[in-house]
């Protein structure tokens, strides 16, 4: 899947997001997009709708109106989602971090970092941990390959 995003092409556009629980709306008409390189932060108050408005971009949580537009691909179209199929090729190369996030609490950091590519992309072990050593020495944790998260 190439998800490439054209040039000057947000490479996420929502528009007209919607979506309620019951009688209660939480996301009323949201216009968004996110420019390639440029780095957004979601704030507002508990309740406010910013974790609805997250699952609803990576297809956790269905909208229930308006589009969602990833790297060109359409993700929400006037509430209908893409198809499963489309939507895990889809994650697979667009990722979201949880507030309450964990790691495996077995494998070490290393190989915390080497699953998603070796078992969703195919990339051999060599692959994948010099990709993670690469990104662990970018972030100044290289010396933490090797430790278990607790």
């Amino acid at each position: 899947m190439n998800t490439v995003a054209k040039v000057n092409e947000p490479i996420v556009s929502i528009r007209g997001l919607t979506k309620s629980f019951g009688s209660h709306t939480v996301l009323n008409g949201i216009d968004f997009d996110i420019q390639p390189q440029q780095v957004v932060v979601v704030i507002g108050p508990s309740g406010s709708g910013k974790s609805t408005f997250l699952r609803c971009c990576n297809g956790l949580e269905q909208a229930e109106g308006g589009t969602i537009d990833i790297c060109g691909h359409r993700l929400v179209d006037h509430g209908e989602m893409l198809k499963e199929r489309s939507l895990n090729a889809l994650r697979t190369e667009v990722g979201m971090v949880f507030q309450s996030f964990n790691l495996f609490p077995h494998l070490s950091v290393l190989h915390n970092i080497t699953v998603g590519p070796r078992m969703l992309r195919g990339a051999s072990k060599a692959q994948a941990e010099a990709a993670a050593m690469a990104l662990l020495e970018k972030v100044g944790l290289a010396h933490k390959a090797h430790v278990m998260p607790a």
